[in-house]
């Protein structure tokens, strides 16, 4: 009996590890299944961030040499229908390789697709695409008789506007909508379409021309601005006292009533005025980046709209200018210009509030312009002699991205 049992008690015991071992050998694969799976995401999210920054450096290629290189410079800056394409393999001493393509849709203005291909562990290729566009403000002093200037599209809407002593003119769509109210002492000119919604009004002193109401205007370049670059002439190299964006931004915490002497102040970086800042230029203010007026109500312990106020001195340049972008937003308070406001990219005037004024002599200039729920009356005269003294002729402004950068997987 004793040895019936021992003997039941290890054919149990064989069975039981079994189990185990098959149970041990399951989670051993699963586990080792789990980690290679694990190991292959990561690598591929590794691979695919490495291939987005093989094509953007590609792209970075393309704008330096659409900058400097005269081989890519000159037919972009002369040629509407120029496209090229340029490749590089075996980058880094590897097999990962990238593709660049230029296809212009204007003088100056192009489309840049990148696209990397790197190799995978496992035989297969990872490829991104990455693309923006690019613009180059190539023109030289003044915009004719132009108020107000875009070398794209003029879109205003729930505003009242008055482009006064000039015209309004844009290089592509010039788009009233919203109930607002617009008057032109001049004429009002679009090289694409002019589209006004029924419910808006539209004084024209002169005549209306664009696409749909032949003849279309013929383009004007935007005027040239060399911002930074190392000639003697650029603003940077011209200017009176370069500050850095925190030191600037140090100056206006510290001095909520601030008045500039210039003639030329230029700050590297951005421009942020908030808080019930109260500044005064007396010439021209540049920034590298973005300047944006009344952005938010308090800084810190200082609460109020922000205002700003330009003066300008016979035969020096006065204004505002920025490299990308100048917006006027919801907290601005009184707007006196007397100089250029000039955007090498957008020039924004949003929500403009109700109780203040914004009045400018000299002109608009950017490469877009739109005004919305602008309700209080916005008032641009034209100073060609303003705009003369301030947009010197130049060859050297810079090539500048003026779209999100996108990918593609």
């Amino acid at each position: 009996m004793i040895y019936n049992l021992h003997k039941r008690q290890t054919g149990v015991a064989l069975i039981l590890t079994l189990i185990i071992m098959n149970l041990l050998l399951f989670l051993g694969m699963y586990f080792a299944s789990f980690t290679i799976t694990d190991y292959k995401i990561t690598n591929s999210h590794s691979q695919a961030m490495r291939g987005y920054y093989l094509a953007e450096a590609g792209l970075h290629e393309m704008i330096y040499k659409l900058k400097n290189d005269d081989t890519y410079r000159v037919p972009f800056e002369t040629d509407p229908d120029w496209s090229v394409e340029l490749t590089r393999d075996n980058v880094f001493d590897s097999n990962d390789s990238y593709t660049i393509t230029v296809q212009n849709s204007g003088v100056a203005h192009g489309e840049l697709f990148a696209s990397s291909s790197i190799d995978l562990i496992d035989t297969t290729t990872a490829r991104r695409v990455v693309k923006t566009s690019v613009f180059k403000a190539i023109g030289q002093s003044g915009v004719a008789s132009s108020t107000a200037y875009a070398d794209g599209d003029i879109d205003i809407s729930l505003s009242v506007v008055n482009f006064l002593e000039g015209s309004a003119h844009s290089n592509n769509v010039f788009t009233v909508n919203g109930a607002s109210t617009i008057t032109i002492d001049e004429d009002l000119e679009a090289v694409g379409n002019y589209n006004k919604l029924w419910m808006s009004t539209v004084n024209v002193g002169g005549e209306t021309h664009a696409a749909n109401y032949p003849p279309a205007a013929a383009e004007i370049d935007m005027p040239a601005v060399d911002f930074d670059s190392s000639d003697p002439n650029s603003y940077k190299n011209r200017a009176d006292i370069v500050y850095s964006s925190g030191d600037f931004e140090d100056l206006m915490e510290n001095n909520q009533n601030l008045t500039l002497n210039g003639p030329i102040t230029y700050v590297a970086g951005d421009i942020n005025l908030r808080g019930g800042q109260q500044l005064t230029v007396n010439g021209l203010l540049v920034a590298e980046r973005d300047i944006i007026i009344g952005h938010s109500w308090c800084w810190g312990l200082r609460c109020g709209n922000s205002s700003i106020t330009v003066n300008h001195v016979a035969g020096q340049p006065a204004g505002l200018m920025a490299k990308k972008k100048l917006e006027f937003k919801l907290w601005t308070g009184n707007v006196n210009i007397n100089g250029i406001a000039y955007a090498n990219d957008q020039l924004l005037i949003v929500s403009f509030p109700m109780g203040y004024a914004f009045e400018s002599h000299g002109g608009l200039v950017s490469r877009k312009l739109t005004i919305t729920s602008a309700w209080q009356a916005i008032n641009i005269y034209h100073d060609n002699n303003i705009l003369v003294e301030t947009l010197g002729p130049t060859t050297l402004s810079p090539v500048i991205n003026i779209e999100h950068w996108e990918e593609e997987y």
